[in-house]
């Protein structure tokens, strides 16, 4: 994809504020001038990632990541510079230079195309819903107390009884069989040619926090269809581990409650909403994973889970129970009663809600028991069952692994531990000290087994720490809290002077804007297209501003740089080299005659 003009990229992102953007993603919360929040680039625990309105930088102190809205939105998009400055220009009305805005075919399979692609397959299901050819399907929709405000809202649509209805109306629009593939709308035949992938279904749009429609699930609409529930295959767009239905909707109230609610199906989620449970999301046909977690993390402090009443959904609450656990986020685990309400037979969340009611259901959430005791008593009823000593001593020893896991991450402390090992003991008519004893056991071989992420080191302290890398570093860190002062080195400091290599390249830009008179912190970040360039600056400026002192940091700084300079010329010198011996020493005698700014006249 051709760069866009520098000053374009400039007017974007004065025109684009860093905290909007960042909200979309991660629940920010004011902490004097700036902003916190958890950190969406590592397994964050506690708030790391700082947004600063008034640099127009975000940086997170944990994982090292950093930079501009730029940076932000391709680290966690996973786009390139030029699709985050597009996706920006768009959303503040700037239009694109007319000699980029035409498309070009390395652009044709760009998650920005696709993404067109999409919004126009929503649009194209939901016409057909609301026309006599999806008649039957909105009267299914209906059927499931759907209402039409809902539909609507929701983005409902429907896919016809017909081989290739979006492929031709796709096609007429522009958009060719490659992208309908790659958006996963279309699967392809032997013969390059390919079909549409959602045939007389009804569609839910699946929409990503910021708004995107990013794929599609569709319920089968015939009785004999194989699949009840198919969804659109992992894309560019696409990925359901990472991904949650109805985030988008919900994030709001799930940030402004600190709590989630987490269903398995699209209509558990849709019917929660539509009754006023505003904090709900579906999973979107794959057990919950670690992403998912820390997707929510970002906006919840305590998770409900909600899963279907029968033997599957049990199941699947206790596997997502250690997940959580490792996370570090309450969790708490509600049972749907498989009971018949006023004639109608309840065996999930979707009928739950519009049998019991809204009321009913939030009671339900609100009395749902801890994770661990609901895993507890789970095993209770195991441990009864149980008819050998193994077996009862087996049921014991799963328990105590998952208790034990948990600790080992932090999420409980060490009197509910305790407290944990007594109820163990008085069911297994063991002594406390025996549990105990199992506990820490399991608990040395779960640290020896198991593993945890530090929180890496930045780019720049992977680059070295000796003394001129620092006064490298120094000396960039001041000029960008600083520009003013960029005049008193200009002269004194060259860019090939910065013997690292990124370094170097900060500094050719720096020494560029700084020439031009227009150095600043937001052009120079605006200027790199890729992650690591944000992270540098970033660093730079944040480790400048600590260090503080400016002028006599950078005039230290530049001491040691020209003192390099002058040893390594010396080098030369004594190596013999093919150079102009005369214009050396002319040089290096114009370096050492050189006044120190430091200094007061007539002092030595």
């Amino acid at each position: 994809m051709a760069r866009f003009p520098e000053r374009f990229v400039n007017q974007v992102q004065q025109a684009t504020d860093i905290v909007d953007v960042v909200g979309q993603y991660v629940a920010l919360k004011k902490r004097g001038k700036e902003f916190v929040g958890m950190c969406p680039f590592h397994d964050d625990h506690r708030p790391s990632m700082y947004v600063s309105p008034a640099k127009q930088i975000f940086k997170c102190f944990a994982c090292g990541a950093g930079g501009s809205v730029f940076q932000f939105l391709m680290a966690f998009q996973k786009v390139t510079f030029p699709e985050s400055v597009r996706q920006l220009a768009d959303s503040a009305g700037i239009p694109i230079p007319s000699d980029q805005a035409s498309e070009t075919a390395d652009r044709s399979l760009s998650g920005e195309m696709l993404v067109k692609l999409t919004t126009f397959a929503a649009r194209f299901f939901r016409d057909r819903l609301l026309s006599d050819e999806g008649s039957s399907a909105l009267e299914y929709a209906r059927s499931r107390s759907l209402s039409d405000e809902s539909i609507k809202r929701f983005g409902i649509g429907y896919a016809p009884d017909s081989w290739e209805s979006l492929r031709t109306s796709a096609r007429q629009a522009g958009f060719t069989d490659r992208q309908l593939i790659a958006a996963g709308l279309a699967v392809a035949r032997d013969d390059g040619s390919c079909y549409d992938r959602f045939r007389n279904r009804l569609l839910f749009p699946i929409i990503d926090v910021t708004g995107r429609v990013i794929a599609f699930g569709g319920r089968a609409l015939a009785a004999d269809e194989h699949a009840k529930y198919l969804n659109s295959p992992e894309t560019t767009l696409f990925d359901k581990s990472a991904n949650l239905y109805g985030l988008n909707w919900s994030r709001q109230a799930i940030a402004t409650t600190g709590q989630a609610v987490v269903v398995e199906g699209y209509l558990d989620a849709l019917m929660c909403l539509q009754e006023g449970i505003g904090n709900v999301v579906a999973t979107l046909g794959t057990s919950l994973t670690e992403r998912h977690v820390r997707l929510l993390g970002r906006y919840a402090r305590e998770v409900v889970l909600v899963f279907d009443a029968d033997t599957a959904g049990r199941a699947a609450a206790e596997r997502a129970i250690e997940i959580f656990l490792a996370q570090r986020l309450h969790v708490r685990v509600a049972t749907v009663p498989q009971d018949d309400i006023e004639g109608k037979v309840v065996k999930d969340p979707c009928d739950y809600v519009l049998a019991a009611g809204s009321e009913a259901m939030r009671k339900l959430l609100d009395d749902a028991p801890d994770a661990l005791r609901y895993a507890w008593s789970r095993r209770v009823e195991a441990y009864r069952r149980a008819e050998t000593l193994p077996e009862k001593r087996a049921v014991v020893e799963e328990f105590l692994r998952l208790v034990v896991s948990s600790a080992a991450w932090g999420s409980i402390d060490a009197l509910r531990e305790g407290l944990l090992a007594g109820q163990v003991a008085e069911m297994v008519g063991l002594s406390h000290a025996e549990v105990t004893e199992q506990m820490r056991r399991l608990a040395r071989r779960v640290r020896r087994t198991g593993g945890s992420a530090g929180a890496g080191d930045t780019a720049l302290q992977a680059e070295g720490n000796g003394p001129t890398v620092r006064a490298e570093r120094w000396l960039l860190g001041v000029l960008l809290n600083g520009p003013e002062l960029f005049e008193s080195v200009r002269s004194r400091i060259e860019p090939e002077m910065f013997a690292e290599p990124l370094l170097r390249a900060v500094a050719e830009q720096v020494w560029r804007l700084g020439d031009e008179s227009r150095l600043d912190l937001t052009t120079l970040l605006s200027m790199g297209e890729s992650e690591q360039w944000g992270r540098i600056i970033t660093d730079l400026q944040i480790d400048g501003e600590k260090r503080g002192n400016y002028e006599q940091t950078l005039a230290d700084a530049a001491d040691v740089l020209e003192r390099r300079r002058r040893r390594e010329r010396m080098q030369q010198l004594k190596s013999g080299t093919d150079i102009d011996q005369s214009d050396l020493l002319r040089k290096i005698s114009e370096e050492a005659r050189k006044p120190d700014p430091r200094r007061r006249p007539g002092v030595r």
